[in-house]
C-alpha cells in the first residue's frame, strides 16, 4: 500500500485585506467567479478564475490597477468598501 506523506496544518497566510469585500459584492450582483473573471477579461485584465479564488480567499496580492478594474467591473466605488478591521491588517504584517 503506497504511502501518503501528511502535510502539517498550517495557517494561511493573509495577502490582502480586502478579499472578502471583493466577494460579497460579486455575489451581490449574482456573479460566479467565472462570470467575473470574463467580465474583468472583457475589461482588459486578462485573469484566469483560479486568481480570483486567492484574491477572495485573500491568498493573493491586489495591485492598485486590480482593484480599481474590480470596483469599475462591480458598479462600485472606493466608498463601497469599508476599513478593514484591525486584526485584518495585523494578519498581513
Amino acid at each position: 500500500m503506497p504511502r501518503v506523506a501528511h502535510q502539517a496544518h498550517r495557517k494561511a497566510i493573509v495577502r490582502n485585506a480586502l478579499g472578502l469585500q471583493i466577494r460579497k459584492l460579486r455575489e451581490g450582483k449574482g456573479w460566479s467567479q467565472s462570470d467575473f473573471a470574463r467580465e474583468l477579461q472583457l475589461a482588459g485584465w486578462d485573469v484566469e478564475r483560479t486568481v480570483l479564488t486567492k484574491i477572495e480567499l485573500r491568498r493573493r496580492c491586489i495591485t492598485d490597477y486590480e482593484l480599481l478594474l474590480m470596483l469599475k467591473t462591480l458598479g462600485a466605488g472606493l466608498a463601497s468598501l469599508t476599513v478593514p478591521k484591525e486584526s485584518d491588517l495585523r494578519a498581513l504584517l
